[in-house]
């Protein structure tokens, strides 16, 4: 699985101290595309994507193994947005220095991917929960007992059984 990670250059300069880990020079982020017109460079298909997204160009620093690292000239805050798999699901976690000082760079980064990890199952979780979840029901006699509190479902209620009123005759 592919791991983009985009954050900030200060973060990164802690990253960096990883011995795997291996700078990078990148790609130009523009190209020219012969009218002397320059246009995003489409080589490197995440940041493309999160140019498109965010409307800013992200800078490549390094990798990790298969886990490529961006530098946002534009988050101020002590983030590590991961983008995961070609979809890049996006996972926001807060930068923990102290996890780092206590047992290194390259505990932190699988203590991410971890945390990642998890946080990609609780989605899972949850969307297949919100396919399994119950429409509520109507009550079509609502409408006659207390019109004040009907819902779309109570007179959705009240029109099928009318309806099967009808055909039944």
């Amino acid at each position: 699985m592919d791991y983009n990670i985009v954050t900030t250059r200060s973060i990164l300069n802690e990253i960096s101290k990883s011995r795997y880990f291996r700078k990078s020079l990148g790609l130009v982020s523009t190209v020219e595309n012969g009218g002397g017109n320059r246009e995003f460079n489409k080589k490197d298909p995440f940041a493309y994507h999160y140019d498109s997204k965010y409307n800013t160009i992200i800078y490549v620093t390094g990798n990790v193994g298969d886990i490529r690292f961006y530098m946002d000239p534009y988050i101020s805050e002590p983030i590590l947005a991961v983008y995961v798999g070609s979809d890049y699901d996006e996972f926001i976690l807060n930068f923990d220095s102290n996890i780092i000082k206590e047992k290194g760079v390259d505990f932190y980064i699988g203590h991410v991917l971890k945390e990642v990890d998890q946080m990609g199952e609780e989605r899972v979780k949850d969307k297949m929960e919100k396919k399994v979840e119950k429409k509520p029901e109507g009550n079509a006699d609502k409408l006659f007992n207390n019109p004040g509190s009907v819902r779309y479902e109570d007179i959705k209620d009240y029109m099928n059984k009318k309806n099967a009123l009808r055909y039944e005759k």
